[in-house]
């Protein structure tokens, strides 16, 4: 590894619905397309801003503070604030398919 590398946590890809909640108490709903233990990237209609510090709320977990990093088109990625707990969010996925009898 080269000077000043920063290894990039682990992504894996998902499609969970989620509310991001904006610094104004705006609430949108945007679907996650990607998690790590340190980011996210979403898709969403809302103009989101860079900078910009929200919580994003999954199913069935408490609401974690984030921070919008880039954006480009109908597309955001952030940092998570807070720790996030994947393995709580592990039962928004779909179920693996049954083996065939």
């Amino acid at each position: 590894m080269g000077r000043g590398y920063k290894q990039r946590a682990t992504r894996v890809s998902v499609r969970y619905p989620a509310v991001l909640i904006e610094p104004d108490g705006c609430r949108v709903e945007v679907t996650i397309l990607d998690v790590s233990s340190s980011g996210f990237r979403l898709e969403t209609d809302a103009e989101l801003l860079a900078g910009e510090e929200v919580r994003l709320q999954l199913p069935k977990l408490a609401p974690v503070r984030a921070s919008i990093q880039w954006t480009r088109g109908r597309e955001a990625g952030g940092t998570f604030l807070d720790a996030v707990d994947l393995w709580a969010a592990r039962p928004l996925a779909p179920p693996p398919p049954r083996p065939r009898a």
